[in-house]
């Protein structure tokens, strides 16, 4: 199914005001420097923040439309979320917290654990499983949060800054798991700072400031042809 989101976001002197689709089973990568607007999008789009005006659709089922009113909460949009906290439950164990999405949509404790503890294998975190989550480090709470966005089954993902505390074999390895479930035909939305994620990962690259769009392409086109100051900081870091 296709993430469609054309929004405008009012947050005291801020303004978002941005539109795209993200069609099924692709990457659309947001990049912008701090304050560009890029977490309060993946905010907008998960329903934590308000939609001042426009809408975010996501297959047949509208999420957002400011027109009528309408407004899915956010436990109700079968999204996959990682914000940059990560907002683990820090008492529970890592395998409490990947199972917990599966749990709360009435799958079975038994079938649930085994679904948390194959998403922990696949981050390099197996034996972390019964790991209180503040005795995580932030690499491993990070994919934990990653573990935990991929578990209930979610129709679209939502990922601020998924691989930036991991290192290189890590981030990877996570980069990995996330392409196998887009692959799926889960259509995704990935805040990163780094255009090698984006190299690695995305079809379309988003780059915000102050709240508006830019430029707009692949990632090889926006490394190529850097159209903002911004931009040709980010692809001279990886020339």
């Amino acid at each position: 199914m296709t993430l469609e989101v054309d929004v405008r976001v009012a947050r005291g002197p801020f303004g978002l005001d941005v539109a795209f689709r993200v069609p099924a089973g692709s990457v659309l990568a947001v990049m912008g420097p701090n304050g560009s607007g890029k977490s309060t999008l993946l905010e907008a789009v998960a329903g934590l923040v308000p939609v001042t005006t426009g809408h975010v659709r996501l297959g047949d089922a509208v999420l957002d439309d400011a027109s009528d009113g309408r407004h899915v909460p956010p436990r109700d949009r079968r999204l996959g979320v990682v914000l940059q906290d990560g907002l683990l439950f820090g008492r529970l164990s890592a395998r409490e917290n990947v199972a917990f999405g599966p749990r709360a949509q009435g799958v079975r404790a038994h079938r649930a654990r085994a679904v948390a503890d194959a998403l922990l294998a696949d981050v390099g975190l197996a034996a972390h499983a019964r790991t209180r989550a503040d005795q995580l480090s932030g690499g491993q709470a990070q994919r934990v949060a990653v573990a935990r966005a991929l578990a209930a089954n979610p129709r679209a993902l939502l990922l601020d800054e998924p691989f930036g505390a991991l290192d290189a074999g890590t981030r990877e390895r996570v980069r990995d798991v996330v392409r196998r479930a887009v692959g799926t035909g889960v259509p995704a939305l990935v805040v990163t700072h780094d255009l090698r994620d984006a190299l690695d990962l995305a079809d379309e690259v988003l780059v915000l400031e102050e709240g508006r769009e830019v430029q707009r392409g692949t990632p090889a086109a926006l490394a190529a042809a850097p159209g903002t100051p911004y931009v040709a900081r980010v692809a001279a870091a990886i020339s």
